[in-house]
C-alpha cells in the first residue's frame, strides 16, 4: 500500500512538473512573469503597483461593509441604544454570574 501512495505520488509531481514547464503561457501569478516575456515590463510594473496599492483598500472597504451588513441584519430591538442604568444593570447581572464586563488591566 505504502509502494502504491509513493508511485502515486511520484506521478502526481511529475505531472505538474510537466504542466508547469509546458505551459508557461500560463504564468499569471504576477504581471511581471505574463508581461515580463515581452518588451512591455513598464506595463507589467504599472499594473502590479496598482494592484499593491488598490487591494488593501478594497480588503477595509469589504471589512466595513461586512461590519454594516451584520449591524443591519440584527433585528431593530437589538439595535437600539442602551441607557446609563441599563448598562449598569447588564454589568450587574454579568458580575454576578462570573463574566467579566471589561477587558483586564496590565500593571
Amino acid at each position: 500500500m505504502n509502494a502504491l501512495k509513493a508511485i502515486f505520488a511520484k506521478s502526481s509531481y511529475a505531472a505538474a512538473l510537466l504542466l508547469v514547464l509546458g505551459a508557461p503561457s500560463w504564468a499569471w501569478a504576477c504581471p511581471t512573469c505574463k508581461d515580463g516575456l515581452s518588451d512591455n515590463y513598464v506595463g507589467a510594473y504599472a499594473f502590479s503597483i496598482l494592484f499593491m496599492m488598490i487591494v488593501p483598500y478594497v480588503l477595509l472597504a469589504g471589512f466595513f461593509v461586512y461590519i454594516v451588513v451584520c449591524y443591519w441584519r440584527r433585528p431593530a430591538a437589538e439595535r437600539k441604544e442602551l441607557s446609563a442604568d441599563e448598562l449598569t444593570q447588564i454589568a450587574l447581572k454579568k458580575a454576578k454570574q462570573g463574566i467579566p464586563t471589561q477587558p483586564p488591566a496590565f500593571d
